[in-house]
């Protein structure tokens, strides 16, 4: 009996599904470039902090004081001029309503964007679990059809069974299951792929995570 693909395809069960939900959502949500945009429109609107607003409404000016002053040369020349006074001005305004009503409505559009991207992840990822359990599933199919043709064969070598048939008739269901496999490893492929997407640039970890070749997402 040839033990090395029935190993693999036993273990597949324990293999399959060993990523976390929450960790993949919130490594999407972290990177996805939907959310990156927003992000960035959101600290546009935000209101300024005290340090942005001294700068913005910070001013030097220079104003003539009331009065004049004289002063006595050496040589008894006099002149008089008129005093001036230089300072700086400082005049910072509260956030206006206006502005912190803009900045509480994108706060608004990235809270309700980040609903949306993780709902359309979650639905991929449930589709990718499914898929998952439906190869585990036929790959177990699979496992027993191969020991049952392996059975059937070794008894009818020891003269047990004289029925061909039965071989050939499992040999078909193996067959069957075999290709099963096959198809079903080409759609978890492109539903990793799918999801790891939702990452923008960052979708190789996740695909590497998917795959179960990462045992966990790299942190920022």
């Amino acid at each position: 009996m040839k033990r090395g693909p029935l190993l693999a395809l036993l273990l597949w069960p324990a293999l399959a599904g060993a990523w976390e939900e929450e960790q993949a959502l919130a490594f999407i949500v972290a990177h996805s470039p939907l959310l990156h945009a927003q992000r960035a429109v959101v600290a546009a609107y935000r209101p300024p902090g005290l340090g942005r607003q001294v700068l913005e409404h910070t001013s030097v000016f220079v104003r003539a004081a009331s009065g004049t002053s004289s002063t006595v040369s050496d040589t008894g020349d006099t002149t008089t001029a008129e005093p001036v006074t230089v300072g700086i001005q400082l005049n910072i305004p509260l956030a206006s309503p206006r502005e912190q009503r803009e900045y509480a409505q994108q706060a608004l559009a990235e809270a309700t964007k980040i609903d949306e991207v993780r709902g359309r992840a979650l639905t991929d990822l449930a589709k990718l679990r499914e898929l998952e359990a439906e190869r585990a599933a036929v790959g177990e199919r699979l496992t027993f059809q191969r020991s049952k043709a392996d059975w059937v064969q070794d008894r009818i070598k020891k003269g047990y069974e004289g029925d061909v048939e039965k071989l050939w008739e499992t040999a078909q269901r193996q067959n069957a299951e075999a290709a099963a496999v096959k198809r079903l490893d080409l759609l978890l492929a492109a539903q990793r792929r799918q999801v790891a997407h939702h990452a923008g640039a960052q979708w190789r970890p996740l695909l590497n995570y998917l795959s179960g070749k990462l045992k966990r997402l790299p942190e920022d």
